[in-house]
């Protein structure tokens, strides 16, 4: 085969992938509608039957996880889906920034800390809310230097005036209970 046979035939392959994700993408946004309208089921049975067509698009798993953390409050699908999810799409930072939420949920603070790193690391990543999402854990862990230090990143990151009030809000929290404790060893 000539260089420009495997040329032309990798291009094809690539529209014939970007047709099935355009067409994949069309079906998350309308159970992505349900799901918040309140038709969970409905949404989930969308992306359920979605994973017939692709079972290793990364997205599609985040969305599955996204509904079962948030909406279906099924902690352990959504762990699993968005395990496959960085799996399948490991430069996708959704995943991490959810899968570290639902771990600081379930008071796994090291491993959201390690999740939330992970995705920083990604392209497009939202950095203000994984770096947020490090100091609550690294917070909740008694480590309050480190978390102020997150925090301070976290504001920097941003430039939307609520997000940076509640974030320095959260590094005064921080110095308060870090006080505390210096107090309480006396």
């Amino acid at each position: 085969m000539t260089r420009t046979a495997h040329i032309s035939v990798y291009v094809n392959i690539k529209l014939v992938v970007m047709e099935t994700m355009e067409w994949m993408e069309k079906y998350l946004q309308e159970a992505e509608g349900l799901i918040i309208n309140g038709q969970t089921d409905e949404g989930l049975n969308i992306l359920n039957s979605l994973l017939y067509e692709e079972p290793g698009y990364g997205v599609l798993h985040n969305y599955l996880g996204w509904a079962y953390m948030y909406f279906a409050k099924d902690a352990v699908r959504a762990e699993l889906h968005f395990t496959m999810a960085m799996r399948f799409s490991p430069d996708y930072a959704p995943p991490f920034l959810h899968m570290g939420n639902m771990l600081m949920q379930a008071a796994r603070y090291n491993e959201a800390i390690a999740t939330f790193s992970e995705g920083l690391n990604k392209k497009e990543a939202l950095r203000s809310a994984l770096l947020e999402g490090m100091a609550q854990a690294l917070e909740m862990t008694g480590a309050y230097r480190q978390a102020v230090r997150k925090y301070k990143e976290a504001a920097q990151s941003t430039m939307i005036d609520f997000e940076v009030d509640r974030i320095l809000k959260s590094v005064k929290r921080c110095r308060r209970k870090r006080v505390g404790m210096l107090f309480s060893l006396w």
